[in-house]
């Protein structure tokens, strides 16, 4: 796992595949690639069962603290799922029902008890030592979308819009798209 020590101040790299092989529990943190400073955050108060749609929120938080911490888990397909450090068995879920080829995004983005189909992940390395994620097993084709133009500031209830984005090509975004499909993992500080 690469953490250089920079000049001014101590920062991580953004991990590379080979890198989330070797996390264990380490936490990790989901960063926006296109918006500064913006991370993926989750609040999985009261969600402490199974529930058929999900619950909880997610949504985008300016800076990363408690909210914005995951754990990484390699599951026995070789998909990934993403459980809160905050919210023990909580995991990041996505639904995207109704979405179409070229349409805005939508669908659903919240928190589910346990990790089941729809908190399953392919993690596709981009340029920039990005990621995206499309839905593993139940929507191909979709993918974890994050909009916070207007998130510069870190509040309480987070901001911004996380949702789904159906793109025909499941594999690669092309050198100016997907911005808002790209994230950067980082180890958690």
């Amino acid at each position: 796992m690469r953490i250089p020590q920079r000049e001014k101040e101590r920062d991580v790299m953004p991990l590379s595949l080979a890198d989330l092989a070797t996390l264990g529990n380490t936490p990790i943190t989901i960063k926006s690639w296109f918006f500064p400073n913006v991370y993926l955050r989750m609040d999985g108060a009261g969600v402490t069962s199974f529930n058929g749609s999900g619950s909880g929120t997610v949504n985008c938080q300016f800076g990363a603290g408690p909210l914005e911490k995951y754990k990484l888990h390699r599951q026995t397909d070789g998909f990934f799922s993403f459980e809160s450090v905050t919210w023990p068995n909580v995991y990041l879920r996505m639904d995207g029902a109704g979405l179409v080829p070229g349409g805005a995004g939508g669908g659903t983005v919240n928190c589910q008890f346990g990790a089941d189909t729809h908190e399953r992940f392919k993690l596709f390395p981009q340029s920039g030592d990005s990621f995206s994620f499309e839905s593993a097993t139940v929507f191909p084709g979709v993918f974890l979308r994050m909009v916070a133009d207007k998130v510069t500031v870190a509040t309480n209830q987070g901001g911004g819009i996380v949702n789904c984005q159906y793109l025909e090509d499941a594999t690669r975004f092309g050198p100016s798209g997907g911005a808002h499909e790209r994230f950067i993992l980082d180890v958690a500080s």
